[in-house]
């Protein structure tokens, strides 16, 4: 069994060998970036079963980190990437041309937390805020969904016990330790915890299902618009046919990958740095999807709504208008 250092050593690795710079592909090939979470792989069921690729052939690339992915971006060297969806409003109200061409996931994150005497430790956001929490990355996606819901709630968040890691496998170290109480964690790290737990003899179990919560918040549909594909506007100039070919691509990986999910696990695993097993039982929790971004315009705009309502800087400013939205 990896030892604390051992564990974050090894996993940080993965992350960043997935990680080759851009100029590093063949200069024949597209490249399509995604994050090292779950959503990711269907791009390579894409890559790898679509007809896009008989267009334009392409690599799929992970990124390391938000820190990564926006510089990326910012510097020309990520032109197609799956998103955290508010990134794609940020860059757009700063007046790069960007498009969000879809959503790829209603929502993955989780709070884990011990079981003891057969019931969770929390079973509530009010549970939640009265005991500690550690969460992977500051200011990113996680952390803002529960600030918002902690607001709808009328919780304060800044009085909470809340710590923050610089890495996943960090927040999933304490988590496990004991150190905290809780972790909010996005698939397949949800499911992570879940096997090493039962590795070390505790029970611990998904308490709370941050979808689920948010549904319930605004009165709407369990999910989130977590995630979708960017293009630059260079790229849709450019790529056009093989856009159209890829979005029919995406929706039948959707399907793929709920009537293959052994191989789509064995698929994960060549891209993502999670045992296969965890990758198996964390997709299932991931709601892929392949949704057109413009066909629930409403729907994320009201998302941006209340990231801009949490802290303007995070949507650049402003709530985004319909043009950031592609449409063929």
């Amino acid at each position: 069994m990896l030892k604390r250092r051992q564990f974050i050593t090894a996993t940080s690795a993965a992350l960043t060998a997935l990680s080759l710079p851009v100029r590093a592909q063949s200069a024949n090939k597209l490249t399509l970036w995604g994050p090292p979470v779950t959503p990711s792989v269907l791009l390579a069921i894409a890559a790898q079963e679509g007809k896009a690729k008989d267009i334009s052939p392409f690599d799929v690339q992970i990124w390391r980190s938000p820190d990564q992915l926006r510089a990326g971006l910012l510097n020309g060297d990520i032109a197609a990437s799956i998103v955290p969806s508010y990134v794609a409003a940020n860059l757009y109200n700063q007046g790069k041309k960007v498009k969000l061409f879809n959503i790829m996931s209603e929502g993955l994150n989780y709070i884990a937390a011990p079981v003891a005497n057969g019931k969770p430790l929390v079973a509530s956001l009010a549970d939640l805020a009265q005991h500690s929490l550690v969460i992977p990355f500051k200011n990113d996606m996680p952390d803002l969904l529960l600030q918002i819901l902690y607001k709808k709630a009328g919780l304060d968040f800044s009085a909470a016990q809340v710590s923050y890691t610089a890495t996943p496998p960090e927040a999933l170290v304490l988590f496990l330790s004991g150190k905290v109480d809780c972790a909010n964690l996005p698939e397949p790290l949800m499911s992570l915890a879940l096997l090493k737990a039962k590795e070390k003899g505790k029970e611990i179990t998904r308490a709370l299902d941050v979808q689920q919560l948010w549904g319930e918040a605004f009165n709407s549909a369990a999910r989130v618009p977590l995630a979708g594909l960017l293009f630059t506007e260079e790229f849709i100039a450019q790529n056009s046919a093989f856009i159209a070919a890829l979005d029919e691509d995406l929706k039948a990986a959707v399907a793929w990958s709920k009537a293959n999910p052994e191989k789509t696990a064995e698929l994960a695993a060549k891209y993502l740095p999670f045992p296969q097993e965890a990758l198996a039982a964390g997709i299932p929790h991931s709601r892929f999807s392949a949704i057109p971004a413009a066909s629930i315009e409403a729907e994320i705009l009201h998302f941006y709504t209340e990231m801009h309502a949490l802290n303007a800087k995070i949507t650049g400013g402003r709530v985004p208008d319909a043009g950031l939205f592609y449409r063929a």
